[in-house]
């Protein structure tokens, strides 16, 4: 099998890169994921992965991850987790190690503190200037700043909900998936996305391929998505034609329906991608490339 590997966004370019690396030496799909998520959530300038990427209203930066194995159909993620440099791992060590697919907040920090995963790092400065303001914003807002109606709306105009998510198949067809998120910008303390939501997030399975999802983790929720884009390759289209068919109908049902998008990867090593938005940015590289290429995909006309 040829191995390759999917990214969403541009950052996803280092992601694939090292996804390869371990994919070309006839590593798993697994640790190609792994390792390229990890790539992502070290690099302390992104403000969407990772212990560098933006707290939530209390200043405290909650981490969410999943990955899954589409061989076994085993999955394991983390959710509202501090302190963890690499929650994928922690994610990896919930599926293999524990009986659980998912842990979260104290409980999660708790396995991370037993296994030697714990890490602390302070907010970076200029993540912690831009929280400042919002927060200051937010406490001279009138009226009703403690009402629903406020924060719903507050919510609706925040744009930093970025994801590394990757799939990959590796050289013996196996296919893997896996996601993580810093999560929404200044998000109600234990605010949960997709990323580490099995389905939603991501999903994959070996009799046909996988998924990743990235956007507002409220709507990706609602659909679904990944495992709606499995179940359209499991009618036998390519991994194109699934994301491209699922977002069409999401727009169908619900025209307004934004921050949706999703890369996929059939199990002959085809890419897909689509959004609900203009255009979507993600990486692909597969054996014989010297270099991952950024591809964009233009978003789904709404009906």
């Amino acid at each position: 099998m040829k191995p390759a590997i999917v990214a969403t966004r541009k950052f996803g370019l280092e992601a694939a890169k090292v996804g390869m690396r371990v994919l070309q030496a006839r590593g798993s799909a697994l640790d190609a994921v792994e390792e390229a998520v990890k790539t992502i959530e070290a690099d302390m300038a992104n403000g969407s992965v990772g212990l560098g990427g933006y707290p939530n209203m209390e200043g405290q930066v909650e981490l969410d991850a999943s990955i899954m194995d589409g061989l076994t159909m085993k999955a394991g993620a983390v959710a509202a987790v501090k302190n963890v440099r690499h929650p994928i791992s922690l994610a990896r060590k919930v599926m293999e190690e524990t009986p659980h697919v998912m842990l979260v907040g104290e409980g999660a920090s708790k396995l991370a503190r037993i296994l030697g995963l714990e890490c602390h790092v302070p907010l970076q400065p200029e993540v912690e200037r831009i929280w400042k303001e919002n927060m200051s914003r937010i406490a001279t807002s009138k009226p009703e700043r403690a009402t629903l109606e406020f924060w719903a709306k507050y919510f609706s105009t925040l744009k930093n909900h970025g994801t590394i998510g990757v799939v990959a198949i590796d050289t013996r067809g196996n296919i893997a998936a896996g996601a993580s998120t810093s999560g929404l910008a200044f998000k109600m303390p234990g605010r949960v996305g997709d990323s580490p939501i099995v389905g939603s997030g991501i999903y994959a399975d070996n009799l046909v391929g996988g998924a990743s999802a990235t956007g507002l983790g409220e709507n990706i929720m609602r659909y679904c998505v990944t495992r709606m884009v499995v179940e359209h390759m499991y009618g036998g289209v390519n991994a194109q034609q699934a994301a491209e068919s699922v977002v069409k109908r999401i727009l169908a049902r619900e025209p307004s329906a934004r921050n949706i998008a999703v890369v996929a990867m059939d199990t002959k090593g085809r890419p897909g991608a689509s959004t609900t938005d203009k255009s979507f940015e993600y990486a692909f590289m597969c054996k014989g490339m010297t270099e991952p290429e950024l591809k964009r995909v233009q978003g789904v006309p709404v009906p």
